[in-house]
């Protein structure tokens, strides 16, 4: 057993840490409901630009809807949305290990993968994984991104889709499953998943008819980045989640060590005080033994003389 005063050491660090654990999961509940509260405003866009992208879809013809989904010979671009900071478990490794498997079945099928990655866990992880990344990019570590650096990021994904660096894009990110629980998940963002048009349907007209392409463009974008924001928000918040679980259980085990220490405190004291009981009275037992006159010796020599 390691000395009282080891152990009261340890006992101290401990209870200082518990309130900072604590402090750790209030403010990822925080950031947690914060996050939640973003589906609603992003819901309502999502679907006018869904009835928008439909309505524009059905003026197509049978060979213009087959170029929107084209691209099939090219790689496929695997993006990882990670975390920037911590003390969240295994959140990133469990995430960066599930898209590994994804990219093994494609590579098995014979497609060639592409990958990219938000977030410095996960460029962590895959360039320890001898992973080179195409394209790679931090997120904010203190709040939820913001719509318009979700669209930057965007843009320079269409970008490398028109300069023919992939064809399809699939998201890999944490998404909540039931409360406080989360899983890994697929978003496949390009190539767009088009209405199936099943008879006659009101086409939209565009005016003048010439802006077409451009309203193409502008509707692909928007579906692009809602689908990436969104698979951002259900990131973050699978983030707070495993945050507040990892501290959770991270204060209760200081709890117990911090009881168990103090019983071994409590036990290596009573030792202690009972060792030095024994030494007082090995001391008094040795004074008794040693030969030296004591008071009533010396008395019986006296009254003998």
């Amino acid at each position: 057993m390691e000395s009282l005063e080891v152990l009261e050491a340890h006992r101290r660090g401990l209870t200082r840490l518990i309130p900072l654990l604590d402090a750790v999961r209030s403010i990822a509940e925080l950031a947690w409901r914060h996050a939640e509260r973003g589906f609603h405003p992003l819901d309502a866009y999502a679907g006018r630009v869904r009835a928008s992208f439909e309505r524009v879809v059905s003026t197509l013809t049978r060979e213009e809807r087959a170029a929107l989904i084209g691209g099939d010979h090219l790689p496929v671009g695997l993006l990882f949305v990670s975390s920037e900071r911590g003390l969240c478990g295994a959140f990133n490794e469990r995430l960066v290990e599930y898209g590994l498997g994804q990219a093994r079945a494609l590579t098995d099928r014979g497609e060639s993968v592409r990958y990219l990655c938000l977030g410095s866990r996960s460029r962590r992880l895959l360039e320890a994984a001898g992973v080179t990344l195409l394209y790679t990019k931090a997120l904010v570590s203190l709040s939820v991104p913001a719509y318009v650096d979700i669209q930057e990021v965007a843009l320079d994904l269409l970008g490398l889709v028109d300069q023919k660096a992939f064809g399809r894009l699939v998201v890999i990110h944490n998404a909540p499953t039931r409360r406080f629980q989360y899983a890994p998940a697929l978003r496949a963002l390009l190539p767009p998943e088009l209405p199936t048009v099943s008879g006659p349907s009101p086409a939209a007209s565009v005016m003048p008819a010439g802006d077409t392409p451009v309203l193409f463009t502008h509707l692909i974008t928007e579906r692009v980045l809602v689908g990436l924001f969104r698979s951002v928000i259900e990131s973050v918040i699978s983030e707070q989640l495993a945050r507040i679980y990892t501290m959770r259980l991270a204060a209760d085990s200081a709890r117990r060590l911090v009881d168990d220490l103090t019983a071994q405190c409590n036990l290596a004291r009573r030792n202690a005080i009972t060792n030095s009981l024994l030494e007082i009275i090995a001391g008094f037992d040795a004074t008794l033994h040693s030969g030296k006159p004591t008071v009533s010796r010396v008395r019986q020599d006296g009254e003998r003389a």
